[in-house]
């Protein structure tokens, strides 16, 4: 029989845990709103999930952040819309929420908000499943399409065609159809899937765009006229051009993988980033389109993979030089090679630098050759970005005059590292030869270990046919006689050439790789010494031999996580790896969204680029994050500025005086949030800092 102790333990543990005691009672409603009283969210969540009181359950849910559980939670009470907006606040790098998210969604027969989510947390196998579920099969035919496999994707669209519930789904199918057939060279396919995809009113003006890209490919430009004068009689801005009208079409939805520019924040409809203004050029890979970034204000070069990111064949080929190429140039910041802005692998789309002053093919392709002085700058600026390069373990292998670029000051920037080694140096040619065999060091042709040295007899080459017009081997067996002809002085070929071009160009034209200049910089040094002309009367540019070599140090090693660095004048600052391009970024997580005066303060300040101003790479889709390059280097106030000048080279301090002219111009950036950084290339202005008491950022 219970006893007067009993009784009282009884009443001492049903006061130490009074919850407890409820759930032992029955009592399970009480037993929750005690625990929610108690400060035990978790404990009265539990409870009321139990008990089915979904509506009390979600609140503590999202109070705790178990946003995948109040997500299921959401859809119990039969309110998919309030799901949806929780799911839309998880952040993109929140991968295992998302997936989760996901599984709650398919879990209750979702799958097309499953899908999203799936895709968002980067699991586009498992996204497909649900898209496949959900009878979404414009969704399958896209990430089967940048997955590089095309046949897949093919039907998938003809299996949105063939279940379309209405003539503007039809369309929607035959657009996407006809874009992959016109990637795949099926130019006609192409042109009656978008014949079709014309005649539906919602989708004329993007059918009708491609449909004359398809036209001018097949050769038929009459036609092409056609339908650009029936387009632009209901589209009057469009462009007048068939090559720019054409160019629209071409990088829409690649360049749908950015994020849009909040040009009017919740407001209204978000603007795109990127607006195509006209083609550049096209290669057998890729093509290169001009487009405004209405983000940094200024014009950039869209580079577009054609076809295809499979992983074997040419498409595989073609798609793994553009991944290496972008991860090289992601780790290098040098005024002497072109700038990657950003870039989206999957999508086969890259944002660069746009440099207008064409290429040094196009000046040496008449065989004239350059003026002295022209070809000491030209050396002494790929020595400098190949110095930069090297340091950080790249090796370029492709050095030639079509990947020599230069802006519209004239200054030679070195492009297009899709072949480079991205490792060591003691890595061999494999997989066939890569590179152009008329600059192609021997060692390269052989299967060798590839080196610096290896950049190096490349750049001689260019520079031999820039100061002769001529290559220094003529072939017709090119290979034969780079393994083993010695080439000829380049005085016998040129009048008024000194011994000292002879004698920089044929150390390092030398077949074996330790008969050359050790280092960049070693080769510098002595051609730094050549004689200049000064036929135009205008005083020639000379530079110090140390004036633009890098000197950057091996990359930093970044944590995976964002490292807090303090505060800037508008929001907290943190460092950062980008997920694409493995550079690293400094995020800015400001206060309040960037609309308005403060969107056009953004805009100004990232329109200022160039090398010797810290670059602005994106806006977040939150319209609250601002990503920056972030620069490694001994830091210095912007007070510090004048005795800092004086022990700069005269260039450097000249640029950097420039670059701080502009931001005074500015009027938007007060002094004391700017510093000075000692970077690879030289001194940058970095706009976005941490506070005095924070990490270098």
């Amino acid at each position: 029989m219970p006893n007067a102790d009993d009784d009282a333990a009884g009443s001492a543990a049903a006061d130490a845990d009074p919850v407890a005691a409820a759930l032992a009672a029955g009592d399970h409603l009480v037993a929750a709103r005690l625990a929610v009283a108690r400060g035990e969210p978790a404990r009265a969540l539990d409870i009321y999930d139990r008990l089915w009181r979904f509506a009390d359950a979600l609140p503590l849910a999202l109070q705790l952040g178990r946003r995948p559980l109040a997500i299921r939670l959401a859809l119990d009470l039969g309110d998919p819309r309030r799901a949806a907006e929780i799911a839309a606040s998880i952040p993109c790098d929140a991968s295992a929420e998302l997936s989760a998210a996901a599984a709650a969604f398919a879990a209750r027969g979702r799958h097309l908000d499953a899908g999203h989510l799936a895709e968002r947390a980067g699991e586009r196998a498992t996204a497909a499943t649900w898209y496949r579920r959900a009878g979404s099969w414009l969704d399958v035919g896209r990430l089967e399409e940048s997955a590089g496999r095309p046949h897949e994707a093919a039907l998938a669209y003809e299996q949105a065609r063939a279940r379309a519930g209405s003539d503007g789904e039809r369309a929607a199918a035959d657009l996407a159809l006809g874009r992959l057939l016109a990637r795949a060279g099926r130019g006609a396919d192409a042109a009656r899937a978008f014949q079709r995809a014309m005649r539906v009113p919602s989708h004329a003006l993007l059918a009708g765009r491609a449909l004359v890209g398809a036209l001018v490919t097949l050769g038929y430009p009459v036609a092409a006229n056609e339908v650009a004068t029936r387009l632009r009689r209901d589209w009057p801005e469009l462009p007048a051009s068939l090559e720019e009208l054409a160019a629209l079409d071409a990088v829409d939805a690649a360049a749908g993988a950015f994020p849009p520019v909040a040009g009017v924040g919740a407001h209204g409809p978000a603007e795109r980033r990127f607006k195509v203004l006209r083609a550049l050029g096209a290669g057998a890979t890729s093509q290169v389109y001009v487009a405004e970034d209405t983000l940094l204000g200024h014009q950039v070069a869209l580079k577009l993979l054609a076809f295809g990111h499979s992983a074997g064949g040419a498409d595989g080929q073609a798609y793994a030089r553009f991944s290496r190429e972008a991860e090289a140039a992601g780790r290098l910041r040098h005024p002497n090679i072109v700038a990657l802005h950003d870039a989206d692998p999957a999508a086969g789309l890259f944002v660069w630098e746009l440099m207008t002053g064409g290429t040094l093919a196009d000046r040496l392709q008449d065989g004239v050759p350059l003026s002295l002085a022209a070809v000491r700058r030209l050396a002494l600026d790929l020595l400098a970005a190949l110095g930069a390069a090297h340091e950080q373990g790249i090796v370029h292998r492709d050095v030639k005059p079509a990947n020599v670029l230069f802006d519209a000051a004239g200054n030679a920037k070195l492009s297009d590292f899709g072949v480079a080694h991205l490792a060591d140096f003691g890595q061999t040619q494999t997989g066939g030869l890569m590179g152009t065999v008329a600059y192609m060091a021997p060692e390269q042709i052989s299967g060798g270990r590839i080196a610096a040295g290896a950049d190096l007899y490349a750049l001689a080459v260019t520079l031999f046919q820039a100061l002769t017009g001529r290559l220094p081997f003529l072939g017709p067996d090119v290979v034969s006689q780079h393994l083993a002809e010695t080439p000829p002085a380049p005085s016998q070929l040129r009048a008024g050439l000194s011994p000292a071009h002879d004698a920089v160009l044929l150390r390092a034209l030398r077949k074996a790789p330790e008969e050359r200049f050790e280092t960049a910089r070693d080769m510098r040094e002595e051609l730094a010494r050549w004689p200049v002309e000064e036929s135009s009367g205008l005083a020639i540019e000379s530079r110090t031999p140390d004036s633009s070599v890098a000197t950057m140090g091996a990359p930093a090693l970044m944590d995976a996580t964002e490292v807090p660095l303090g505060r800037s004048a508008n929001g907290l600052l943190f460092a950062s790896d980008d997920p694409r391009l493995g550079r690293p970024v400094l995020l800015e997580r400001r206060d309040t969204p960037v609309t308005g005066a403060a969107l056009e303060r953004l805009r100004a300040v990232a329109a200022l680029g160039g090398p010797f101003v810290q670059r602005t790479l994106a806006l977040d889709d939150d319209d609250s994050t601002v990503t920056y390059e972030r620069i490694e280097g001994a830091r210095h106030r912007l007070a510090t500025l004048a005795p800092l000048l004086a022990t700069l080279p005269v260039e450097d301090a000249a640029a950097l005086t420039r670059a701080h002219a502009a931001l005074v111009a500015l009027g938007a950036i007060s002094p004391a949030a700017v510093e000075v950084v000692s970077s690879a290339g030289g001194p940058v202005l970095q706009v976005v800092t941490a506070s005095d008491d924070a990490g270098p950022s």
